[in-house]
């Protein structure tokens, strides 16, 4: 079995796996990327906890570009690692994660994405799985169709801070 760092050193960096996507795809992605970069998307609260951690840290995210809840989430760390340069990250396939993760993480099934936050010396603080707590506490079409819209990375990227803070499985 595969350490999470040798996961993570195997794993794609976010423009491959962009790059990996059909034109629809890179075309949902490059949209929230856009989105991400735009005022007021990233509230000035959550710049600040980017801004004041302290430590290493990195993100083995489990994620294929078919997936809309990729596009999102991923597209929120992407930003988190550009604008905390001690946050890296690193995307492996559901496959493998299926063959290597599922049962060490204790997992009925590999939802993603799956992100497992690791500490500078690759040991596993938490999990953020699929999609930010306030999507799922407030699950309707209209939220639904806001997060799918990158309205809701801010809350993806507060949850994986509250796992790097607390250790806490979101």
């Amino acid at each position: 079995m595969a350490t999470f760092q040798q996961l993570f050193d195997i794993g794609q960096d976010f423009a491959s796996f962009v790059r990996g996507g059909l034109a629809s795809e890179q075309a949902a992605v490059d949209a929230l990327v856009s989105k991400v970069g735009q005022p007021g998307t990233i509230s000035d609260a959550t710049l600040q906890r980017i801004d004041a951690l302290t430590g290493r840290y990195h993100l083995l995210i489990v994620g294929e570009m078919w997936c809309p809840d990729c596009h999102v989430n991923i597209t929120a760390l992407q930003y988190l690692c550009k604008a905390q340069p001690r946050v890296s990250l690193a995307i492996i396939t559901k496959g493998r994660a299926e063959d290597d993760l599922k049962k060490r993480l204790g997992l009925e099934k590999v939802s993603i994405p799956l992100v497992i936050v690791l500490d500078e010396q690759f040991e596993q603080l938490g999990l953020f799985i699929e999609q930010p707590r306030a999507v799922v506490e407030q699950w309707s079409e209209q939220t639904r169709a806001d997060y799918r819209q990158g309205l809701y990375m801010d809350a993806t990227l507060n949850d994986v801070l509250a796992v790097i803070a607390t250790g806490e499985t979101i």
